[in-house]
């Protein structure tokens, strides 16, 4: 090693260790400052650097531990274990995870899939399809999805899928559709019956027409737990060598719909209608004019018995009146049914019953459709109208001691958001099923008066 002492160097232009290493030492024996204005080559090496390193350094800086107290820029990608503090103006990626043990405020999230985020007022929940869904989008219990076949929101319990509902009413009330037949009219008995008429046809669906011409009624609001009345009418009864029985009256709360007129016997007039249903036709009988039975304001009046030709008129339906008889091909013709939408299949019902007949009468008057019971020509009794129809009962063509067709009885259908449960009373039969968001209950019977339909929301 080389010692160089200040005070024995005077005018030196270089200074060359043998050793390999260069000491420098003050006049007292201490080492010594250095003060080096420029080094252009080769490696500085020092236990600690005092003051600021300025200029460009090139190459790698390694060492085990650093600290800033200033900002630090880097221009390329930073790589770290642990740090306390991260303001970036671009993208963090954490390989193994990120743990937030405090607040983290974000302005917006989303997940890589692109399915699910957050934002400052909302939360996207993921989409998927049912078949998606069931291969394990997600099994864990509180697991929620959009399910994009049923437009619907859904939660996983631990065993299956449950919907959850997404529909506000305001003061708990809702409204329903409905609609209300009454029962249908029995054809009268005897000679030439006359046909039974339909019961009244009354809804608010969709702007469907109801019986007798009127247009669709108004909304039906309701109120939750409370209890509604609902009645099914009862097809009119024929009777042997007699009128028809007028049919019963359906009910829903205040919708009303009474039941059809039943037919006139051999040379009698029909029954008189002093409710909103159809008329029955009279009976026929030749050079008599026997009445059909007044039209209702949710049907339309029934055929007058044949003048000229023993044929019966037709029963009122609720698209249209029933013919008079006559010996035409649609003498004695029951009025027209009328269709609904409201099951989400169009199917008619409530038509008026077709008259018997005889010799120069019309040799087959016909129902009006809708399961109204069709007349008939010669010695027979009258024919049946389908149940759950409101439609009448066909006429008997003969003998004196045959019976009219029954009448079908009425029906109620209510079609409400699936977001209510609707709870009937014992006594009632009914069928329900669902289209879209929307339940249908179809009330076929009622065993008296007294029943009852109460709605809830759903859980």
């Amino acid at each position: 090693m080389t010692v160089i002492r200040p005070n024995s160097i005077s005018g030196v232009s270089s200074i060359t260790g043998s050793g390999g290493d260069i000491s420098i030492f003050r006049a007292d024996g201490t080492a010594a400052d250095v003060t080096v204005n420029n080094i252009t080559s080769g490696v500085v090496t020092a236990t600690t650097f005092a003051g600021n390193v300025t200029g460009n350094v090139t190459g790698n800086i390694s060492g085990t531990t650093a600290t800033f107290t200033g900002d630090v820029g880097v221009g390329g990608k930073l790589t770290y274990e642990d740090v306390t503090n991260i303001d970036s103006v671009g993208v963090i990626t954490a390989r193994d995870g990120l743990r937030v043990t405090g607040i983290a405020t974000v302005s917006s999230l989303e997940i890589a899939d692109g399915t699910v985020s957050v934002n400052k007022h909302s939360v996207g929940v993921g989409t998927t399809t049912t078949a998606g869904r069931n291969a394990g989008v997600g099994t864990a219990v509180g697991t929620i999805d959009f399910n994009s076949q049923t437009n619907r929101l859904e939660v996983y319990n631990g065993t299956e899928w449950l919907r959850i509902s997404t529909s506000v009413y305001p003061s708990d009330n809702f409204a329903v559709k409905y609609l209300v037949i009454g029962g249908g009219g029995a054809g009268g008995g005897s000679f030439r019956g006359g046909g039974g008429g339909a019961g009244a046809y009354r809804t608010n669906w969709n702007n469907e027409n109801q019986g007798g011409g009127q247009s669709a009624a108004a909304a039906k609001q309701i109120s939750i737990s409370t209890a509604y009345s609902v009645v099914i009418g009862d097809g009119g009864a024929g009777v042997g060598g007699q009128n028809g029985n007028n049919g019963g009256q359906s009910k829903f709360d205040d919708i009303t719909a009474d039941g059809g007129g039943g037919g006139g016997k051999y040379v009698t007039a029909a029954n008189t209608n002093s409710g909103n249903g159809s008329g029955g036709g009279g009976g026929g009988y030749t050079g008599t004019n026997t009445a059909g039975g007044a039209g209702g304001t949710y049907g339309y009046a029934g055929g007058g018995g044949s003048t000229g030709a023993q044929c019966g008129g037709g029963g009122g339906g609720a698209a249209g009146a029933g013919v008079i008889g006559g010996g035409g091909g649609t003498n004695g013709d029951g009025g027209s049914a009328l269709a609904s939408t409201i099951t989400g299949t169009s199917v008619l019902r409530a038509g008026g019953g077709g008259a018997g007949a005889y010799e120069a009468g019309n040799n087959y008057p016909i129902g009006g459709g809708g399961g109204a019971g069709d007349g008939g020509h010669g010695y027979q009794i009258g024919k049946d109208a389908t149940v759950n129809t409101g439609s009448g009962g066909g006429g008997s063509p003969g003998a004196s001691g045959q019976r009219g067709g029954n009448g079908g009885s009425g029906i109620v259908i209510l079609r409400f958001p699936d977001s209510y449960v609707a709870t009937y009373t014992v006594g009632t039969t009914k069928t329900s099923s669902t289209i879209g968001s929307d339940k249908i209950d179809v009330i076929t019977a009622t065993s008296d008066s007294s029943q009852t339909v109460t709605f809830t929301a759903a859980n």
